[in-house]
């Protein structure tokens, strides 16, 4: 399965895309973003179910 999220979809503006195999490896990948260029550092249960609910799932 792959893992796709479009940084875009939470952060308007934000042309960054993420494709893992993983959804716990996106996840991290996206902690270092957010962390990174968005300085959100602190990941609360409202920020992961943003970005929880716009991570796309695709097979293979």
């Amino acid at each position: 399965m792959k893992y796709q999220l479009a940084c875009g979809d939470v952060m308007p503006g934000c042309a960054q895309n993420f494709d893992t195999d993983s959804q716990d490896a996106l996840l991290g990948q996206v902690g270092e973003h957010a962390a990174r260029d968005h300085g959100i550092t602190e990941i609360t249960p409202e920020v992961l179910a943003a970005v929880s609910g716009k991570i796309r799932v695709s097979e293979g």
